[in-house]
């Protein structure tokens, strides 16, 4: 953003806000991706927080998925603009100083691809290492999609597969010595290793592509899919859209159904969490087939997952679910 716009958005909000409650100006809060305040009748404000533990050993590539997790809450309100990022991470004081320098260098490298920076943020001593940030986007107020808009008869569609969670946990027990369970006895170890890079390669690529086509074409609803897992996440759009969501389409990472079922997890239940997941979208049918179109120019996968009907918040997966592995 030119230093000009920046300048009048802060003169913006610093005179327009006292004028009115916040309350009056928040199109958006608690129960979906990030917090929308409306600061002019054509500038909203939308800010996300997020951090968490590594779930990878390697600092710059765990630092590159802290930073996708994080500016995708702000991609997922169909928003492009990212005006800033705010850095917030603990480390522990044992940890050399090489892996908090290689975090937060995959974190700023990421950022920067994006077209953003981070602007500063905080540190401290914590007994395990977390990264994370707080994330301040722009949008004009009626170009914001929310998780609140499905409606009856619209098509679900997901734009990454599932499985991140028992990709990366075979990718911790394979680090271990002594290991409790030897997958090769369940999966060729070409399989694991490929759901292991596939899950990072979900992970570290951005969500922005999607948002930048809802701004073209309409998209009812919208939501990533992260800690709450595809079912958690569809329950939020069927709860706060006063609709029933029905999924009969599970697209998941080879192999990972079967990762699943020997580490515990509950993928198939779509209750798995995922960490940078792909895009929840609630598409009228008119929509669909340009949408999609849209989304093969940008080589971006997309599957068809189910369907909205008449209801009051419930998700239901159909017993005979089609598995789509990729």
């Amino acid at each position: 953003m030119p230093q000009a716009d920046l300048e009048k958005l802060l003169e913006s909000i610093e005179v327009y806000l006292p004028e009115g409650s916040v309350k009056e100006k928040m199109l958006a809060g608690a129960g979906d991706d990030a917090a929308v305040i409306q600061i002019r009748d054509d500038l909203a404000l939308i800010e996300t927080v997020d951090f968490f533990t590594p779930n990878i050993d390697e600092p710059m590539i765990q630092g590159e998925i802290s930073a996708c997790n994080t500016t995708n809450d702000i991609y997922a309100m169909g928003a492009v603009d990212i005006l800033s990022v705010l850095v917030v991470m603990g480390a522990p004081t044992n940890m050399p100083f090489e892996i908090s320098r290689d975090l937060l260098k995959g974190f700023k490298n990421f950022c920067e691809r994006l077209g953003t920076h981070i602007v500063g943020g905080h540190t401290i001593i914590n007994p395990w290492p977390f990264i994370g940030g707080c994330v301040v986007g722009l949008a004009h107020p009626n170009s914001i999609v929310y998780n609140r808009g499905a409606k009856v008869g619209d098509i679900l569609f997901l734009t990454k597969p599932l499985g991140t969670q028992p990709a990366m946990a075979a990718y911790r027990l394979l680090k271990e010595e002594q290991q409790l369970i030897d997958l090769s006895e369940y999966l060729p170890t070409k399989v694991i290793d490929r759901a292991i890079q596939k899950a990072i390669e979900i992970m570290t690529t951005t969500n922005r592509p999607i948002a930048e086509i809802m701004q073209e074409i309409k998209v009812n609803a919208a939501t990533d899919v992260t800690g709450f897992g595809l079912t958690g996440h569809a329950r939020e759009v069927a709860t706060q859209s006063k609709v029933n969501i029905v999924i009969d389409t599970m697209p998941i990472i080879k192999g990972t159904n079967i990762l699943s079922d020997q580490l515990g997890y509950s993928l198939m239940e779509g209750t798995s969490a995922e960490t940078a997941g792909g895009m929840l979208l609630s598409l009228s049918r008119d929509n669909v087939d340009l949408f999609k179109e849209k989304l093969i120019e940008r080589g971006i996968k997309s599957f068809e997952i189910g369907h909205v009907k008449e209801g009051s918040g419930q998700v239901n997966i159909v017993p005979d679910i089609r598995i789509i592995e990729v």
